[in-house]
C-alpha cells in the first residue's frame, strides 16, 4: 500500500512510487503541510519509474511556492540510477540511501 505518513517536519513515503500510484501519492500529499523545512523520507519505497521524477519536480514546485526548504532523504539507489540516466539528480535536494 503506497502512503506518505507525516510526522512533523517529515514525510515518509512507504510503497511503490510508480504511474498507478502518482494520482494518489500526489492527492495526499495537497493535504499535507509543507513547514519552513521538509524532509522526505524515501528508505520505505520499493519501486520507482519515471513517474516518480514528476512528483519529486511537483514537490520541489510546491515547497518553493510555499518558501520551503525540502530535502529528500534516502534518496533509493534504483531512483538515484533513474535520476542519473536523466540528467536531473543534480536538480533534486538529495542525500543518497
Amino acid at each position: 500500500m503506497t502512503q506518505i505518513i507525516s510526522e512533523g517536519q517529515r514525510w515518509q513515503v512507504q510503497g511503490d512510487m510508480t504511474m498507478p500510484q502518482v494520482n494518489k501519492l500526489l492527492a495526499q500529499s495537497q493535504a499535507l503541510p509543507m513547514a519552513d523545512r521538509l524532509e522526505v523520507d524515501l528508505s520505505a519505497v520499493s519501486d520507482v519509474d519515471t513517474a516518480t521524477i514528476s512528483v519529486l519536480f511537483e514537490w520541489l514546485r510546491r515547497a518553493q511556492d510555499q518558501k520551503c526548504e525540502l530535502k529528500f532523504i534516502h534518496f533509493p539507489k534504483n531512483l538515484t540510477s533513474l535520476t542519473t540516466l536523466y540528467g536531473v539528480l543534480d536538480l533534486i535536494p538529495h542525500v543518497a540511501a
